[in-house]
């Protein structure tokens, strides 16, 4: 097991037969956003990271940071808005989040510009075996090769647990070209 320069986790399993190689990769970031301003009034602007649709942020509780700050999502209330804009989706640039400072400098007490924020949602079981939760794509991903690697495999095996899959599969490209595998 090795991290790369990039930072994918790679790890070889021997199988049965070394006659072909495979690589099979599953990514380990999830979508977010990252603080770029902090308004006066304390609210935090941001920018998303990787593909997210800005009619699931509003209202979404969130972590901000290593501190894991909680915030919510919001916009512009309801009774200062226009009419024209009553009628529109808002776009994310006026969005804002709310941790619940007061001013800019209380803020920057406790988060930075360049801060991470992910959705702050944990995971529960819904319907019949059904799950919900944040990044489910990724975990289940890399749980599904842990299992793999535990496994006794019929050919030689590269498992890439890569990075920056959400802003254009970087992680896993530098993966494949660094293996080079046969599958």
């Amino acid at each position: 097991v090795e991290t790369d320069a990039l930072g994918n986790v790679l790890a070889f399993k021997k199988g049965r037969s070394s006659e072909k190689t495979l690589m099979v990769d599953a990514h380990m970031d999830e979508v977010g956003m990252i603080v770029t301003y902090i308004t006066d009034e304390g609210m935090l602007k941001f920018s998303a990271v990787g593909g997210v649709d800005p009619r699931v942020y509003l209202g979404r509780s969130v972590k901000v940071g290593d501190k894991e700050i909680s915030g919510v999502v919001g916009l512009k209330p309801i009774h200062m808005l226009s009419k024209e804009e009553e009628l529109n989706m808002p776009n994310a640039d006026e969005m804002y989040i709310d941790i619940g400072a007061e001013s800019a400098d209380e803020a920057r007490e406790y988060v930075s510009l360049g801060d991470t924020v992910v959705f702050d949602s944990g995971i529960r079981k819904f319907g019949d075996g059904f799950v919900q939760g944040r990044a489910l794509d990724d975990r289940m991903g890399c749980a599904v090769m842990i299992e793999m690697i535990k496994s006794e495999l019929e050919y030689d095996a590269d498992f890439s647990f890569s990075v920056q899959e959400e802003i254009g599969t970087r992680g896993a490209k530098a993966s494949a070209f660094s293996i080079r595998p046969d599958y």
